[in-house]
């Protein structure tokens, strides 16, 4: 079984159409016969979004970006996930990035596109780790009680998430997984951690001024149209 984890948090009408998405990796997933469930830690109108498409939620205060990924951390080890992906809620993939799981590797990508209302950015993010999302068995984070992060942090919360996985289950085998650019996206409107144009700064590789049509090739065409209109109005 794969459990999305994901921190929620404002941001309603985003949120929702990510939700969405989520449910349709979920369906997709079933299809090749792979379960997978999502768990929402949010104490607000979020938590109501989440109950309503069925996925499980950990209410708590918005207090520590990285104690929300560790509280969905540990429920979805209690609840026997064999897989954990953290993933915003700002955040769609595209469900063949979960298909072909190996125990003996962690998947990442390289490729990560982010979202105005107006333009997308290709990024290709070369840090170690790459850009995610990430897809951690079970074993990695079992060690760590399924806490891996650092408590109490609003940034950094991936790179402290991998120092704790090693220090309990030794160093990480990475295995880049890229199906095309657009497989990972992040919609970005505020509050965000990082900016559209820090990415770009950081890791840009090539920009776009129709960012709705690039993602129609790959997503269901509602989803586009309600992801325009969430950055179009936020």
């Amino acid at each position: 079984m794969i459990y999305f984890v994901t921190p929620a948090w404002r941001r309603p009408e985003l949120s929702a159409v990510c939700f969405d998405q989520r449910l349709d990796v979920i369906r997709a997933l079933a299809g090749h016969g792979i379960e997978a469930r999502c768990v929402v830690i949010a104490d607000d109108e979020n938590v109501d979004l989440a109950l309503a498409r069925g996925f499980d939620v950990v209410q708590r205060p918005n207090d520590g970006l990285s104690d929300r990924f560790n509280d969905g951390m540990e429920f979805a080890g209690r609840a026997g996930a064999e897989w954990i992906v953290p993933i915003g809620s700002d955040s769609w993939i595209d469900p063949g990035y979960f298909v072909g799981l190996h125990a003996s590797t962690t998947r990442t990508g390289q490729f990560y596109c982010h979202v105005t209302a107006d333009r997308l950015g290709e990024a290709r993010v070369r840090r170690r780790g790459g850009a995610g999302p990430y897809v951690l068995h079970r074993s990695l984070l079992a060690p760590s009680g399924f806490r891996p992060a650092a408590p109490g942090l609003a940034r950094r919360v991936d790179s402290s998430t991998i120092r704790g996985i090693e220090q309990g289950a030794g160093p990480l085998n990475w295995r880049p997984f890229h199906r095309h650019p657009f497989q990972y996206v992040g919609f970005r409107v505020a509050p965000y951690i990082t900016s559209y144009q820090a990415l770009m700064g950081a890791w840009g590789v090539r920009e776009h001024s129709d960012p709705w049509a690039i993602l129609a090739r790959h997503y269901p065409a509602d989803l586009v149209e309600r992801a325009r209109l969430a950055l179009v109005t936020a």
